[in-house]
């Protein structure tokens, strides 16, 4: 992901350093859900990703080929939709921060997803928009090398960006019969870092959306655990697509 550094909060940060470090958890947050989007404007770095062995495998194209297309036909007849997003950031270590935003998400299949969040706090200086695509699976061999492992219920992706960033790797769960992407651990080179975020689906009125996601964020001397709900669906409308802020959006091969 792209972003600034920044050094390590402590009690003598100046009031410009603490407003920054608050921005930089919002970014985080928001971009966990967008799929957990690989942190999206924040600067990440992170631990590498353990080696998929040999023996679990599999580089076929055919079959990472069959495991996107089962991501991207989970809900058949589904262009659109909106809900309401409630994400609550809980900040575990100084300056022990805790903002709850309201919003609205905005979902377009096969994956791009926007956030709006219209009333934050006057220390995120209008962060208030942001997108990202990390739900397009269809897009992934074009960012990353995958190879996956087979397990009882699920196939797990191991993806490798082609172009080398702050992230090393991204691993992705995907539930065998649904599709329902359960998972993801970003892994990055910086040691000690990384993000997991998990996802819970239900069915709603017909179609298999995520209700509930948890996340555990230890980015740059920040931990944080963050959790997102969403309610009130509303399926096959128009879907405005904001302009994301910062202008830097998530773009689909950001690592």
């Amino acid at each position: 992901m792209r972003g600034e550094r920044w050094p390590l909060c402590n009690r003598f940060l100046d009031a410009e350093m603490l407003d920054e470090t608050k921005r930089r958890i919002l970014r985080t947050a928001s971009a966990l859900l967008l799929s957990g989007a690989l942190a999206l404007t924040l600067a990440h770095a992170g631990r590498a990703a353990p080696a998929v062995g040999p023996a679990a495998t599999r580089t076929a194209a055919g079959s990472v080929d069959s495991i996107i297309e089962l991501i991207t036909h989970r809900n058949p007849g589904l262009v659109s939709y909106q809900a309401h997003a409630r994400l609550d950031i809980r900040q575990l270590n100084f300056p022990y921060l805790h903002p709850v935003l309201n919003g609205t998400e905005y979902y377009t299949s096969p994956g791009f997803t926007v956030f709006d969040f219209p009333h934050t706090p006057s220390y995120l200086k209008g962060i208030t928009k942001v997108e990202g695509a990390v739900y397009e699976a269809h897009r992934w061999k074009r960012c990353y090398d995958i190879t996956f492992r087979t397990e009882p219920e699920a196939y797990v992706m191991h993806m490798v960006p082609k172009i080398r960033g702050e992230v090393s790797a991204l691993d992705v769960t995907v539930e065998k019969n649904s599709g329902d992407l359960q998972h993801f651990d970003w892994h990055y080179h910086n040691s000690g870092d990384g993000i997991s975020l998990t996802q819970y689906y239900t069915i709603v009125n017909g179609y298999s959306v995520v209700t509930l996601q948890h996340s555990d964020v230890t980015i740059h001397h920040i931990r944080a655990r963050i959790v997102g709900t969403f309610e009130n669906f509303k399926y096959n409308v128009t879907v405005p697509m904001p302009t994301a802020t910062p202008s830097d959006p998530a773009h689909q091969c950001d690592n």
